[in-house]
């Protein structure tokens, strides 16, 4: 099977499993438990030497975390940021991609299971991640970075621009940055290829609730007017991802305010690809370039 037709094809079971079309409040439920096993499916779980489960305690609420260490550990961290739309998305289903961060890297990984829109709407996910990394970087006694897929890469991107925690990179995997929709690929990828333009507008409609702003940063990290100060960038885009642009053009702008960004393009691939390690070998590419790119940035300098 060519690369197109395997594209094509993944691009069908993500419609058919977790409810890509026009849908309402209703259909949460199946689209969220669809995450989990299309997650499962197509996925490689490799072992990593620890896996943990903690609660974050807050005056007002609690924030389940999952922890990554492996058998040969640096100093530094990660802090992830799951993806699915704001809507939905669990440690579960962001697991395989949390063991590879963490085996590959070397570092500990900390998944954060923040709270889902519409029951908690913009800015509880990123007031629940900004939360989770302040901990971590409470405690954290090397290098420290995020990072996210899809709208976990959105969040992890506001939480660079908000943080007074001292990032060293943003992984930033196929990333969702603009909850009004501007871009060009929005459109002309935005039906055929699994997500598609309708899905968004519905998930930003339920993200931002009935007083939300789509132009706030917070929400739409890209449309912020100031780049500076923000940590080394890796972003991974796909062809055919509705959300290419963003990625591209959130790069752009790091660089053009005199930061480091590396972006780099899988042609073919449809968003969401990078956790496909089962079915596509670009999967694995984009990890490997991933981890080695968060690697560069987060090994000391030798003195």
């Amino acid at each position: 099977m060519s690369q197109d037709a395997r594209a094509e094809e993944l691009a069908a079971a993500v419609d058919r499993g977790l409810l890509t079309g026009d849908f309402t409040v209703d259909d949460l439920a199946q689209m969220r438990a669809g995450l989990d096993a299309f997650a499962d499916l197509v996925s490689v779980t490799e072992p990593v030497h620890e896996v943990a489960d903690s609660l974050l305690t807050l005056p007002d609420r609690q924030i389940r975390l999952r922890t990554y260490r492996p058998a040969q550990t640096t100093a530094a961290t990660i802090v992830w940021f799951h993806g699915g739309g704001y809507v939905s998305g669990t440690v579960e289903a962001i697991d395989p991609i949390c063991r590879v961060l963490a085996n590959r890297t070397g570092a500990t990984v900390v998944s954060v299971d923040y709270r889902l829109a519409p029951e908690h709407p913009y800015p509880a996910a990123l007031d629940d991640c900004l939360a989770a990394l302040d901990a971590v970087a409470a405690t954290a006694e090397g290098p420290l970075a995020i990072g996210g897929d899809s709208a976990g890469g959105g969040l992890a991107a506001a939480v660079a621009r908000r943080t007074s925690a001292r990032l060293s990179a943003q992984l930033l995997l196929c990333p969702w940055l603009d909850v009004s929709l501007s871009c060009p690929s929005i459109q002309a990828q935005g039906t055929g290829h699994g997500l598609t333009e309708v899905s968004l507008r519905a998930f930003a409609r339920m993200y931002l609730g009935p007083a939300g702003d789509p132009a706030d940063p917070g929400a739409s990290p890209l449309l912020g007017e100031d780049f500076t100060a923000l940590p080394a960038t890796i972003v991974v885009t796909a062809e055919n991802d509705p959300l290419c642009d963003e990625g591209e053009r959130y790069a752009e702008r790091v660089v053009a305010a005199g930061g480091r960004a590396r972006v780099r393009r899988w042609d073919a691939m449809v968003h969401g690809f990078v956790g496909m390690t089962a079915e596509l070998v670009e999967a694995e590419e984009a990890l490997t370039w991933s981890c080695e790119q968060l690697r560069l940035e987060l090994t000391p300098p030798v003195t």
